[in-house]
């Protein structure tokens, strides 16, 4: 079967459209955008969109989000862009009719209304968390990294520097100053990636400053910390980056940058971990992992050497199929339609 897909990085034409076939990848073209680090699509998978992870722009403090038309042959026309007021942009999603961005360097939200045609439209004012965490070095001030929407109808928002996942009810994002419940993480462990299984009340969160998954169970209201799973041997620090799901929601992916592993594990039906197996990336600097729409091929964006690889996910192994150049990866994004992209096979 063949697959398509974007990945979005760093540089002056930083999304790549890529075909996976058989654990074989090809780069039919790049698009120009001044590191796209974080895409996401739009349910219909006809527009994506992209953050631009820049410290100014257009002469202000902040990055940018743009949208893009999918075109029949899997090509990009970009159809708008605005800036974030919030600087360093570092991932996006969908909520509804709303574009939400997570700023990393300044520890805010940016909101958009999108249109009918799905351009960016009007910008509704900055979520800014205030505060700082144990470690001045990381956690001087608040660092978003992730905001996402929950199967049970909350947006997750993880602060690396607050040590604080926040928690905001999906009817009330619009809002001009929503109120989120807050669950707090072990001091000094920066969460980064949250992950919600669908039907299941246990949730994880993967930190960055501390390679640990940590698992929760409960509504934001009652959450509590049940459990932790080491990401890496333990004996180096390993900075873990991606937290992914599997779509059958059976099995979680994680990678770590300072060892460069992905960490395979098993959901059990309690919802604890069992590690299946932990695996070289075969790059430097995993800074992405995803599973194709099957579940039958995990993909790594290994950021510092230029890399994609592919792994065949079986009986619980990541067996290694293959690899391609693309400058400087951080996000992988498959296609959820089936359209053949131009081009022959890889």
């Amino acid at each position: 079967m063949k697959y398509n897909l974007y990945v979005g990085g760093y540089g002056t034409e930083s999304i790549a459209r890529v075909a996976l076939r058989d654990g074989r990848m090809r780069v039919y073209e790049t698009f120009p955008a001044v590191n796209a680090s974080y895409l996401c699509l739009s349910p219909d998978g006809r527009r994506l969109y992209a953050v631009g992870e820049t410290k100014r722009f257009r002469g202000e403090e902040g990055g940018s989000v743009q949208s893009y038309d999918i075109l029949p042959g899997g090509g990009l026309t970009q159809t708008s862009m605005q800036p974030t007021h919030g600087v360093d942009p570092c991932h996006l999603s969908l909520a509804g009719d709303l574009l939400i961005a997570s700023n990393y360097g300044s520890g805010s939200l940016s909101r958009y209304r999108l249109e009918e045609d799905g351009r960016i439209g009007a910008m509704l004012p900055l979520v800014r968390h205030e505060g700082s965490g144990p470690r001045p070095d990381r956690q001087a001030g608040p660092h978003v990294h992730q905001a996402q929407l929950t199967p049970s109808g909350w947006l997750a928002v993880s602060d690396l520097g607050l040590d604080s996942v926040f928690f905001y009810p999906a009817p009330e994002i619009a809002q001009d100053r929503p109120a989120a419940v807050r669950v707090r993480v072990p001091a000094g462990f920066g969460p980064r990636h949250c992950a919600f299984p669908r039907g299941m009340d246990v949730w994880y969160v993967l930190c960055e400053l501390q390679s640990e998954l940590l698992i929760y169970r409960g509504a934001p209201e009652s959450a509590a910390l049940i459990g932790r799973v080491p990401v890496g041997d333990g004996r180096t620090p390993n900075a873990p980056a991606a937290l992914r799901l599997s779509p059958d929601q059976r099995l979680l992916a994680a990678t770590g940058r300072g060892q460069n592993v992905i960490s395979l594990f098993a959901i059990r039906e309690n919802g604890m971990l069992a590690q299946l197996t932990e695996v070289s990336s075969r790059g430097d600097w995993p800074r992405d992992v995803q599973f194709t729409p099957d579940g039958k091929y995990l993909v790594c964006a290994n950021q510092k050497d230029d890399s994609l690889t592919a792994f065949a996910v079986s009986d619980g192994r990541l067996e290694y199929c293959g690899s391609v150049r693309v400058a400087s990866p951080a996000c992988v994004l498959f296609a959820p339609r089936t359209a053949e992209f131009d081009g022959t096979q890889p």
